[in-house]
């Protein structure tokens, strides 16, 4: 029997109870606040990281037959992964181009989406923080498409803040246009690259 990095699976948990709570704030706000389109597509959005770290966080939690077997699951859930990062940061750049193709002049300036940019500013910083407390050595394709997510995610949000703050939506949507069409797709790419290069040195030996 083989058990993954017990450390690594700690980090996890601590990480996705943050990103619950973030999921579990934004559907409040949502739903019983205010309904956003541009609120709700950052909700679908937070529920595919959410969902790549429950899966890793099961990866990690269980113990294996083999490290091989393990290998070879992590690779699979890697793959979800890595296309969850790409597709989803070509949905935000999409919804960022229909707006402004469609002339939409702004988000409405209102408390709830000032509360959900700074909570997910804040939340995304810290899970970040616990996940890179990981050490490098043990750190994998999979560990790195998972902190591509939050990082990115802190990333936008951060965007958005800075957008309402000072008043001008164009920089949010520009932001996201760029990281949604050209960081988050190479960086899923990169990740997968990553792991292959780690089975065939792990297959060598």
């Amino acid at each position: 029997m083989w058990t993954p990095s017990p450390a690594k699976a700690a980090a996890y948990k601590k990480a996705c109870l943050i990103g619950l709570l973030l999921t579990v704030l934004q559907l409040f706000i949502l739903f019983f606040v205010v309904a956003s389109r541009t609120l709700g597509a950052d909700t679908m959005h937070s529920f595919n990281d959410l969902a790549t770290l429950l899966g890793t966080t099961y990866l990690l939690g269980r113990t294996w037959e083999t490290e091989s077997l393990f290998l070879k699951k992590r690779r699979s859930w890697l793959r979800f992964g890595v296309w969850s990062l790409a597709l989803g940061g070509l949905f935000v750049a999409g919804e960022s181009l229909f707006d402004l193709l469609s002339g939409v002049t702004g988000h409405v300036r209102s408390w709830p989406l000032l509360v959900i940019a700074i909570a997910g500013a804040l939340g995304n910083w810290r899970m970040h923080r616990i996940l890179d407390s990981v050490a490098h050595e043990e750190r994998d394709a999979l560990d790195k498409n998972n902190l591509d997510h939050v990082l990115w995610d802190m990333v936008l949000s951060l965007a958005v803040l800075l957008s309402f703050l000072v008043g001008v939506p164009l920089v949010d949507r520009l932001i996201a246009i760029i990281v949604g069409l050209f960081i988050l797709p190479y960086l899923a790419w990169k990740r997968w690259e990553e792991d292959s290069d780690e089975h065939t040195h792990h297959d060598s030996h």
